[in-house]
Parts: structure tokens; C-alpha cells; sequence
């Protein structure tokens, strides 16, 4: 009877234990992959190969969706991906992207000579799949989206001034009423 009852517990165990997953390894990867949620709700992981100067984006099984050419703009660096998405910015099916970008210049006009004073300049851009540019904002590199009652709009923080005299600025600007996913999408 002992017999049984073990035999009958290892089955059990057995069966149980095939019902419930467990966590399995499935790949290794830089950490410049990023995570995005679609508007549709679907998660896509990407990332920026430098040397190419492309953002190739993948489906959760890792397999590739996507790869856009992002032109960065001359002397400029990519700060960060801050935004994929297929119908936010406008209606058509294309894949839109958001990034910053920012530039080092050391030709600022501060009285100490003496100082190693470097000023970053940020681009917030907003390109679609063809690398066709859709928003430039200057001195921008933080964006959000939000949604209320069917209106949805984008808010665009600046860095307006230079050096110890910069400030913030919002710049508003509407969106396509289509409804996105999340309520609201803070990148920073």
C-alpha cells in the first residue's frame, strides 16, 4: 500500500508539475535593448547598432520586424529611442519612431576662458519606418502623450536659453484622435 501511495504521489507531482511552467533562459543580449509597448498593445524590443546607424526592431520570439536607417544629423550622437509606435504621430501604417539625439559644443560664450565649459544641445525627432522625418524639435529630448475624452496630444519639453540661464519650455501640439494603448506614455 506504501508502494502505491508513493508511486501514486510521484504521478501526481508528475502531472502537476508538467501543467505549471517554469522559467526558461532564451537569449542574451546588450543592454541596449529597450522595450516598447505598441498601440495595439503588442510588446517589441529594439536596438541601435551604431556602426550602421540602425534601429532594428524585434518580436517578442526575438525574430526581427523591423530595421530603420535613423539619420542622425551631422556631429550629433543618439541619446535615446524614446518612442516606437505605428499610429500615434499619424494614420497611416508605417512604423514611427521617436529618438533624441544631442550635440557637445564648446563654443560658448561664458566671461571664464579658463573653464572647460561643454554645452549638450538635444534634438527630439519623430521619423516613420522610411526614415521620412514627421517632427524636429531643437533643444528637445522628453516627450509625452496623453489622452482625454477621444483628444490626445503631444507634449514637447524644451531647454530654451544657454548655459546657467536655460529654462523650460512645453511646446502642445494635437495628435490623430485614433485611441493608443496606454492612457498616457511618460519617456524620460
Amino acid at each position: 500500500m506504501k508502494v502505491l501511495h508513493l508511486i501514486f504521489t510521484l504521478l501526481l507531482f508528475t502531472v502537476c508539475s508538467l501543467g505549471y511552467g517554469q522559467i526558461v533562459h532564451e537569449g542574451t543580449h546588450e543592454d541596449s535593448f529597450k522595450t516598447f509597448q505598441m498601440d495595439n498593445g503588442e510588446i517589441r524590443y529594439s536596438k541601435y547598432n551604431k556602426l550602421d546607424q540602425t534601429v532594428s526592431v524585434y518580436n517578442l520570439d526575438h525574430s526581427i520586424w523591423k530595421k530603420v536607417h535613423l539619420p542622425l544629423p551631422k556631429e550629433h550622437t543618439l541619446d535615446e529611442i524614446k518612442n516606437i509606435s505605428q499610429n500615434t504621430f499619424n494614420s497611416d501604417t508605417l512604423m514611427e519612431l521617436v529618438y533624441s539625439c544631442l550635440e557637445y559644443d564648446t563654443t560658448s560664450e561664458l566671461e571664464d576662458t579658463n573653464s572647460n565649459y561643454v554645452e549638450i544641445k538635444f534634438t527630439l525627432n519623430i521619423i516613420n519606418e522610411n526614415g521620412e522625418l514627421i517632427l524636429k524639435v531643437p533643444d528637445s529630448n522628453h516627450i509625452r502623450i496623453l489622452e482625454s475624452n477621444g483628444i490626445r496630444k503631444l507634449l514637447v519639453y524644451k531647454h530654451v536659453g544657454q548655459g546657467f540661464n536655460r529654462a523650460g519650455q512645453i511646446e502642445v501640439y494635437s495628435l490623430p484622435s485614433k485611441p493608443i494603448t496606454n492612457k498616457e506614455i511618460s519617456h524620460k
